[in-house]
């Protein structure tokens, strides 16, 4: 990559940097002290945060050109990776130099892989349903094992009104920013723990466009909380059903974006944002899940209408509120089934 195309994801990182330096320069209790005495600096690390070890381009490419500072990794002792450590999210601590010495040549050797990394991870990112190797950085004064064992409460959520935990992908940047929105600031400070700031890629976000965006930094920061309130705590159970759902849709919405645009759908008869979501929730609520929560999402939405513009079909119509009903019990009795096929045959022998 020459010099003209990496200069973008150089500059991202420049101000990736320079944060880190403010940060540490300006802690937050220096501008809350009234006194003419400075209090001494702050020292805030910051951690490249990673899908996984094996099976990553990225950490090869690091363990190719820092083999020694590679070693230095540490993987989330999640219980679901028992044995396979290789397979977890890792962090991997980045020099403090680089806010000290900017110039020395290591520092400006991880500043170019770095921008070559940025790159690399907005193919990925533009790609939507494909998995991303750099999750993000973060900035924080914990150690990397204070983080990762917070991290693993995390990662340990029970569903809204299920017995059972599940595995949630709180290092996927696809996961956070569609819910960080929607938490409160007590559930924002819950989710980072002992993190300041937690940067990543801004994600794509609705229908597949003619060219993929120019990258941008999203930033997670602590929240200011209400006199009082204790920051942190526990983040299991964290969320509410909206929130819950809003954390997994977007791997939903994207395969259903992907779907109209491999089948040349422009880009004005796709569901807007709003639109989707809406269909995934009300699919939710009728127990869909997979394709056949694909198949409502295409059925319910009219993208080539006789007239008027593109939109969703109204179930509660009373010629389609007994088709839904009759679909919900075949689809019951008959799990194999898919929804657009009886959609079909209900048509059809209404006809």
């Amino acid at each position: 990559m020459n010099d003209d195309a990496l200069a973008p994801c150089l500059t991202l990182v420049d101000a990736l940097i320079q944060s880190w330096s403010d940060l540490t320069v300006f802690p937050p209790a220096r501008l809350k002290n009234s006194s003419r005495v400075k209090p001494p600096p702050v020292p805030q690390r910051a951690y490249l945060l990673f899908n996984r070890w094996d099976d990553n381009l990225l950490a090869q490419s690091l363990e190719q050109d820092f083999s020694s500072w590679t070693r230095d990794r540490v993987a989330v002792p999640d219980r679901q990776f028992q044995d396979r450590l290789e397979h977890a999210p890792f962090v991997l601590e980045l020099p403090e130099e680089m806010i000290i010495a900017p110039a020395a040549s290591q520092n400006r050797a991880i500043r170019e892989w770095l921008a070559r990394s940025l790159a690399y991870a907005g193919k990925q990112v533009s790609e939507r349903t494909s998995k991303q190797d750099l999750c993000g950085v973060i900035i924080s004064p914990a150690s990397p094992q204070a983080i990762t064992r917070h991290w693993v409460s995390l990662g340990d959520q029970r569903p809204p009104y299920q017995d059972d935990s599940v595995l949630f992908r709180y290092h996927d940047p696809r996961v956070m920013q569609r819910v960080w929105p929607a938490l409160s600031p007590l559930q924002q400070s819950r989710w980072l723990g002992p993190i300041l700031h937690w940067w990543s890629i801004l994600q794509p976000w609705g229908p597949f466009g003619a060219s993929p965006e120019p990258l941008q930094w999203f930033r997670a920061k602590a929240p200011a909380l209400a006199h009082g309130e204790p920051a942190g705590g526990s983040p299991s159970d964290l969320f509410d059903e909206l929130q819950w759902r809003l954390s997994g849709s977007s791997a939903q919405a994207n395969l259903i974006w992907r779907g109209y645009a491999d089948n040349h759908i422009p880009v004005a008869a796709q569901p807007d944002a709003g639109s989707l979501l809406q269909m995934l929730a009300d699919a939710a609520r009728l127990g869909l899940e997979g394709v056949n929560l694909e198949d409502y999402v295409w059925v319910t939405w009219t993208h080539a209408p006789k007239e008027g513009p593109p939109r969703a079909m109204d179930w509660n119509l009373p010629h389609l509120a007994p088709t839904l009903s009759l679909i919900e019990a075949q689809l019951r009795s008959q799990p194999d089934a898919r929804f657009s096929s009886l959609f079909v045959q209900a048509v059809q022998a209404r006809t």
